[in-house]
């Protein structure tokens, strides 16, 4: 009897897009293959070899990996022909039922194409790679990715040496351990803190996945949703085993528990139907991407106190922790005038303020407000990138939507797209985004000001008289006011009033520590009980600097655990300073992580940054960079050349870019940073080198730009005329291409750079034609909306002056 709750709980993870998939043997029982033979067990074709063979065993049970190798030694071509034809052209039985779902990957211990047969029968599109293939993830988001740990009979052609397509052997095994792939490597990575279904797996033969099996995965204490091992038969042994390891075990055969999971599936695909009016596949998306929070109950891991400075949940807003401010009021009345409005517009709200300033939890809050007038908030998961296509049907189908993004400047090169796309169908968009005043630039810079809404109306600043008696009223409900609590009502006002000068976060560090969180944050780094957890503790503040969890699997390699007992050791040693969340480990608030990577030494910062790169080296591909994966966004701002900078001098600088280019040398990006970091240094031979290495590897409008930069600071020194001709040249190039949207970087590289000749050299060093340009490159600049702004048009202006000074001069 299959327990329906661990058969609810797959479903439900799966219809959120969180379950990849691990199949052995077992998933391919009934299927038939190209030879007309079913698809033998491991053992069974173990058996086939050695009758088939004649391999004279002496009655001994030999393990298939033994016999295997034997057979390829002695009869390598046969043996491979033999695979061939058994294991390519298969006929799938219930193996089609896979293709019902949408899996995050589906990784594969088998060498058959079953997989591959079944999603072709129906009509899924898919992308099937082998162990030995590159990492990417190039391919169309509605592609199954399968990946073949242990390589496909497909690639045993004849008259060639096969001697590394498949894994079967123990030195085929010994190899990969010593000489570990990428794909595995992200399987690692992956395992560790994602919920995986296995079906048809032992998890005890697979030698080169050892150490992930063994080592287990922390996947229900981070999303809420349990790694399963699906199994016919198991002892009391294993089971203990396996359940210590962190996996649930269902004691059935594969089809079994397929079609029981299949049925429940459906049901919610219904639910899904019954609450939105439609259940296609683009919807089934968008509600992987998005939380629709009028019925989010969210999993919670560990101690989550908001007052101890803690980033505001669902939670704290279904639990009315916040105390509502005047901005978030102010906000909310405008955004309601946009959300009942009955006109079709497309516009993207941007709510922005100091660190701490309550704009995040102002967002919540809003989101929450709006549920209560009959609104629907939708909260971004945070996940990668967002799947326009999808969210553009979401709307057209539930108009009445309203979506929520916090750190949203990252992903606004997609919200820009998103704009222009539901004007151009005419959908209706409502989009509300929190951010930083750091990155209004970058918002600026990619979304047109015709959607964007930045006005006063949603800047989170300084408390108002009201919001200073809210936030005391909601201390003293909550029994919180610490250091206040025996002071009289002016007094306590007087602490956020003039001793924090009407800053929420300030107020509320002194009150929580005794003192400010600059030097709790000193602190914090020094109380951490061991090297290994300073190490995690460190890497996870450089992540989370950027808004971004440190990867889990990579995080238990820093802390040098096991993944199944991360969740016991954060929560006994480091309870109240690391988390782990669904998508990783972070502290508890951007701001803490910020503070801590300031008090850090450099010397750990650049080592640290080294090894995290290092790391997420085989999860970033062209399609990361394209996309904005959280793994690229983390290795992009620790590969800056500011960055680097600032934790090195110029040796150890150049040495930590060397000691990356195994992993890297395929990125434009990689290389067009390491250029940047010697013209800082003054090294223009070698930075022109690497800026021309850049185009050539990735000819992308960041490596152009880079390479006119380069060339242009190389024109300033040494009042060439030629070379400033090249740089200008170079960031046309840049300026032309479209693939990275319409950027202000060309255009300040260009107007910042002439200014500097000519004001170095002398207007007359710059020729008429270059002066020429300067004309119709600031004509371009002014009609462009990445200047729309008011900070843009001074820009522009002040450029302009500063060029004509130099005329007159």
């Amino acid at each position: 009897m299959l327990d329906p709750e661990v058969i609810d709980a797959v479903a439900r993870g799966v219809a959120q897009g969180e379950y990849s998939l691990l199949l052995g043997a077992g998933s391919s029982v009934g299927a038939t293959g190209g030879n007309g033979f079913v698809l033998p067990t491991g053992a069974g074709l173990r058996d086939a070899l050695v009758r088939d063979f004649a391999l004279h065993t002496d009655g001994e049970q030999l393990p298939l990996s033994t016999v295997y190798g034997t057979l390829k030694r002695t009869q390598g071509t046969a043996v491979d022909a033999y695979l061939r034809a058994w294991f390519t052209k298969c006929r799938p039985t219930w193996q089609h039922l896979f293709a019902e779902f949408s899996w995050k990957r589906i990784w594969t211990l088998n060498v058959d194409d079953v997989m591959e047969s079944a999603y072709g029968q129906a009509g899924r599109f898919i992308k099937s790679v082998t162990w030995h293939e590159r990492f990417s993830d190039r391919e169309d988001a509605s592609a199954q990715k399968i990946i073949h740990l242990h390589g496909t009979a497909q690639q045993l052609l004849p008259d060639i040496d096969n001697s590394e397509v498949l894994v079967f052997s123990l030195l085929d095994y010994a190899r990969e351990i010593v000489n570990p792939r990428t794909w595995h490597k992200v399987f690692f990575d992956e395992f560790a803190g994602t919920p995986f279904l296995t079906i048809g797996a032992q998890l005890t033969e697979e030698i080169d996945l050892a150490s992930a099996l063994h080592q287990g995965s922390a996947s229900r204490a981070s999303t809420g949703y349990p790694s399963v091992l699906v199994i016919p038969r198991i002892s009391q042994v294993r089971r203990e085993q396996l359940i210590a390891d962190g996996f649930t075990i269902v004691e059935s055969d594969g089809e079994t528990f397929i079609r029981a999971l299949l049925d429940r599936f459906r049901q919610i695909a219904n639910e899904y139907v019954d609450a939105y009016g439609a259940n296609t596949p683009k919807h089934q998306r968008f509600l992987q991407q998005f939380i629709d929070l009028r019925s989010f109950a969210p999993h919670s891991v560990g101690q989550h106190d908001f007052y101890s400075g803690y980033q505001p949940s669902w939670s704290t807003i279904l639990g009315d922790d916040d105390a509502q401010l005047d901005k978030t009021e102010q906000a909310f009345g405008q955004i309601m005038d946009l959300a009942t409005g009955e006109h079709t517009h497309q516009t993207i709200v941007f709510l922005t303020g100091n660190p701490g300033s309550g704009k995040s939890t102002g967002l919540l809050r809003i989101g929450r407000r709006l549920i209560g007038e009959g609104v629907r908030p939708f909260l971004f998961r945070g996940d990668e990138y967002m799947d326009v296509d999808a969210t553009i049907e979401w709307l057209r189908t539930v108009p009445q939507s309203v979506i929520l993004f916090d750190d949203f400047a990252e992903h606004s090169t997609t919200l820009e797209i998103l704009a222009e796309r539901c004007k151009v169908e005419n959908v209706r968009l409502l989009l509300i985004g929190a951010d930083r005043p750091a990155r209004h630039s970058m918002v600026a810079d990619r979304i047109d000001t015709v959607f964007l809404n930045v006005s006063n109306s949603y800047w989170y600043g300084k408390l108002t008289d009201e919001d200073v008696d809210r936030v005391l009223d909601k201390l003293q409900e909550r029994g919180r006011l610490s250091g206040l609590t025996n002071l009289d009502v002016a007094e306590r006002r007087r602490h956020f009033v003039v001793s924090a000068n009407r800053s929420l976060f300030d107020a509320m560090a002194e009150l929580e520590t005794g003192q400010g969180f600059q030097e709790t944050a000193m602190k914090l780094f020094d109380s951490v009980p061991s090297l290994e957890l300073k190490n995690l503790y460190a890497a996870a503040c450089l992540c989370y600097d950027q808004s971004v969890p440190i990867p889990t699997g990579i995080g238990a390699d820093f802390a040098g655990v096991a993944p199944k007992d991360l969740p016991a050791l954060l929560d006994k040693q480091m309870r109240g300073i690391l988390m782990l969340t669904r998508i990783g480990i972070r502290p508890p608030h951007r701001i803490t992580a910020s503070l801590v990577v300031k008090t850090l030494r450099d010397g750990i910062k650049l080592s640290t940054s080294l090894d995290i790169c290092k790391a997420l080296a085989p999860h970033i591909d062209e399609r990361a960079m394209s996309e904005g994966t959280r793994e690229y966004r983390i290795a992009r701002h620790l590969m800056n050349h500011r960055t680097i900078r600032n934790y090195s001098d110029e040796i150890s600088g150049r040495q930590w870019y060397a000691d990356l280019l195994t992993h890297y040398r395929w990125s434009g990006r990689y290389w067009d940073q390491r250029a940047l970091f010697e013209s800082s240094v003054g090294q223009d031979t070698t930075a022109r080198s690497y800026a021309e290495m850049s185009v050539n590897v990735h000819p992308h409008p960041f490596g152009y730009n880079t390479l006119g930069t380069v060339l242009l600071r190389m024109a300033i020194k040494q009042g060439s005329v030629s070379i400033l001709s090249e740089g200008i040249s170079h960031l046309k190039e840049a300026k032309r291409r479209r693939d990275w949207g319409e950027r202000a970087h060309p255009y300040t590289a260009f107007f910042a750079s002439l200014i500097d000749y000519a004001e170095r050299w002398g207007i007359d060093a710059v020729s008429q034609r270059v002066r020429n340009e300067w004309d119709s490159w600031y004509r371009e600049a002014q009609s462009s909306h990445i200047f729309g702004t008011r900070a843009g048009i001074a820009q522009l202006q002040n450029w302009q002056r500063r060029w004509l000074g130099t005329v007159i001069s």
